[in-house]
């Protein structure tokens, strides 16, 4: 065998070598961005369950305290409250727009942008909802701001804007409920 014969034969398996690594990297693209997608969905997912719990523990603290309950509806109302259910309601505020705010945050990580502003349209219709509230707002804005500019910039316009006739608080929700439960109790009535 002459050398030339050797190099070619080496050619030919170097360039096998070169077209099955192309293929094989070209398989594990193919698998990475198969795992990455379905990565993505599942993170949606998480950040949609995220969310509804954590609206669900937020609204179960006034289902399960009606001193609390008590306090957001007169808020509601611009109702007088005590110094002691002043600062509860601060509280209760804070958690609230707090909860929001990481859903908003949650959200936008993901790239759900109707959660998003599910998040932003629930601070700004309890804040247009209420003198009381809407003073909440202005007091707690620019420290939600520190740490999330976006969300508060979001808000703030939502607020400035309106546009929101379709939807309802949770005192309308409330109300609404009540009435719905009686219509329903005076039907079985019959």
């Amino acid at each position: 065998m002459n050398w030339e014969a050797i190099g070619a034969v080496g050619e030919l398996i170097g360039a096998m070598a070169v077209v099955i690594t192309l293929v094989f990297l070209g398989l594990q693209v193919r698998q990475s961005i198969r795992t990455m997608a379905e990565s993505n969905r599942l993170e949606r997912a998480a950040a949609i369950d995220r969310h509804a719990d954590s609206i669900s523990r937020w609204r179960g603290r006034l289902m399960e305290n009606a001193d609390l309950a008590t306090i957001w509806l007169a808020a509601y109302n611009n109702g007088d409250l005590s110094e002691i259910e002043i600062l509860r309601l601060n509280n209760l505020w804070v958690d609230f727009v707090n909860t929001q705010r990481a859903n908003y945050g949650r959200a936008k990580t993901v790239g759900d942008e109707g959660l998003a502003r599910q998040a932003v349209v629930s601070v700004v219709m309890e804040v247009t909802a209420s003198e009381m509230l809407k003073t909440l707002w202005e007091q707690t804005h620019s420290m939600v701001g520190l740490a999330s500019p976006e969300f508060v910039k979001e808000v703030d316009r939502g607020i400035s804007e309106g546009n929101l006739e379709e939807l309802v608080t949770f005192k309308e929700m409330t109300i609404n409920s009540r009435k719905r439960s009686k219509q329903a109790t005076d039907f079985m009535k019959k």
